[in-house]
């Protein structure tokens, strides 16, 4: 399979970011996002801290991750194993394998997405058609399990004992892609009518900062932030060469992703914000050569720019994870992060090996 159906299929879609007018909010319009008129910041990011996690022989880590922290700790969850999710303080030190996937006591039958919360975790398994949220503790024991009637494969906190989930473009299981699931399971709103039957595959939708959680999707140039009654539409996104055609919806799928790869396409892959500034990742894909544009947005004067990642330029910062005491937070692959010059990075930083596992870097936001 060629490499544009494993980046859809993977939730690793690209996306790419056309660029912000400066121009603030206002009432009665949005920013509209423009990638030409987008200046490329071309000093690099500046590394405040790195924080290695720990190698040993259970715990090796490959490079499709998801990562989510909680007050005291790191969670991994390996995206091509798909083994368990991996516990690490907040300095890196490994504690254990916090769930387990398998047929065995105490583990799980899979993990759609998961959710760290001061009783323990949160946890979205989907299998076949059924769907359902696992609660643990702190050690990762099963507390209950609420069988819901929305096939989402990725999910967020509401107040209120609630979620909001997406099923993404996946019909005919999910006949809106954006749902509210109270705290017996049921779906109480919807929103985003899913009119296009595109291949079913998993994406990872939200980013929760406090209380507000931030929405996007492939195929949507839009970005929302999502609330318990309402579903806000925060920024718009032209991507000019780079849209999706509409007739791609009408395509067979591989004819379609086979179309998108030969004359470019881009989705939004990541996006949150705090009260100061916006972070956008956008991703354009040609001919199987992917390229990632970082857009931060600084709300006040309506400046705005971005970095370009490649497989060969910044690789180092090609995966943000989201942000933590208003510093922007990367996980590195060991050998991306042994190219950073040593300028880059603060004084004593840590010496790792090229077989370790990932570290996570701090830089000014």
């Amino acid at each position: 399979m060629k490499q544009f159906s494993i980046l859809f299929l993977s939730g690793l879609v690209v996306a790419l970011l056309n660029s912000c007018q400066n121009e603030n909010q206002t009432s009665g319009e949005l920013p509209l996002m423009k990638l030409e008129a987008i200046e490329q910041v071309n000093n690099p990011y500046s590394v405040i801290k790195v924080i290695p996690l720990e190698t040993n022989g259970e715990n090796l880590l490959g490079d499709q991750l998801t990562l989510k922290f909680s007050q005291n700790s790191w969670f991994i969850y390996d995206e091509s194993a798909r083994d368990g999710i991996h516990h690490f303080d907040r300095n890196g030190k490994y504690l254990s394998k916090y769930v387990e996937i398998g047929e065995g006591p105490g583990m799980l039958r899979g993990i759609s997405d998961f959710i760290p919360t001061p009783e323990g975790m949160d946890i979205l398994s989907v299998k076949g058609d059924q769907a359902e949220i696992i609660r643990l503790d702190k050690e990762g024991q099963q507390l209950e399990t609420i069988s819901i009637d929305y096939m989402g494969t990725s999910f967020a906190p509401l107040p209120g004992d609630r979620y909001v989930a997406s099923g993404s473009y996946n019909l005919p299981f999910v006949k809106n892609r954006l749902a509210v699931i109270n705290e017996k399971g049921e779906t109480t709103k919807e929103w985003l009518p899913n009119t296009h039957e595109i291949l079913p595959f998993g994406e990872k939708n939200f980013y929760t900062l406090g209380e507000h959680v931030f929405f996007h999707e492939i195929y949507n140039p839009n970005t929302y932030m999502v609330q318990a009654d309402s579903l806000l539409l925060r920024y718009q996104f032209d991507f000019g060469k780079y849209s999706i055609p509409e007739r791609f919806f009408e395509m067979d799928w591989m004819a379609g992703f086979e179309m998108l790869n030969q004359q470019g396409f881009a989705t939004i892959s990541q996006y949150w914000e705090n009260e100061d500034k916006a972070f956008f990742e956008v991703a354009v894909q040609v001919d199987d050569e992917l390229n990632k544009h970082q857009v931060i947005l600084e709300k006040a004067s309506g400046e705005v720019g971005k970095r370009i990642t490649t497989a060969t330029a910044l690789s180092a910062f090609s995966s943000p994870v989201g942000m933590m005491d208003n510093f922007l937070v990367f996980i590195a692959q060991a050998p991306d992060y042994l190219k950073l010059n040593a300028d880059q990075l603060p004084e004593n930083s840590p010496k790792i090996q090229e077989g370790d596992n990932p570290v996570l870097l701090f830089v000014k936001f």
